[in-house]
């Protein structure tokens, strides 16, 4: 392809961004809108898959000249709805909510661990370095 008549750099970023994401086979046939401004490419439109939005983003980050990407693509089918198994473990993890009475039980097992840590370390000096020299004197 060729570039546009008038250029500016995000014009020409987001021309070269699109232009390999068209070549790209894994994304066959997904509408994707490809905008640039201060060399951050935005991403929009309908894709058929979770893989497929991700492969836009890997494709738009890797370009050089892009500084961040953010990929607004949204996919078209529930996700629920696919028979793809990473896809239905991505709409599973998306489904999960942190219990917060576990997440407050989790984090007090955490903190009375790092106090008994403490205090072993704090007797090991005592044992290792005090009752030596109490021996000698």
């Amino acid at each position: 392809m060729e570039d546009p008549p008038v250029i500016s750099p995000d014009l020409r970023l987001a021309w070269r961004v699109t232009e390999r994401i068209l070549a790209d086979p894994r994304l066959a046939g997904e509408p994707i809108g490809v905008v640039a401004q201060n060399r951050v490419v935005t991403l929009t439109g309908v894709v058929g898959s979770v893989r497929a939005r991700a492969v836009a983003g890997e494709v738009a980050s890797g370009f050089p000249g892009v500084a961040d990407v953010c990929n607004r693509l949204e996919t078209a089918c529930p996700a629920g709805a696919t028979t793809d198994p990473f896809e239905r473990l991505v709409a599973q993890w998306a489904g999960e909510r942190p219990d917060a009475a576990r997440l407050i039980r989790a984090r007090l097992r955490r903190e009375r661990l790092l106090k008994a840590v403490v205090v072993l370390a704090a007797l090991s000096v005592v044992l290792l370095v005090l009752l030596p020299r109490l021996a000698k004197g």
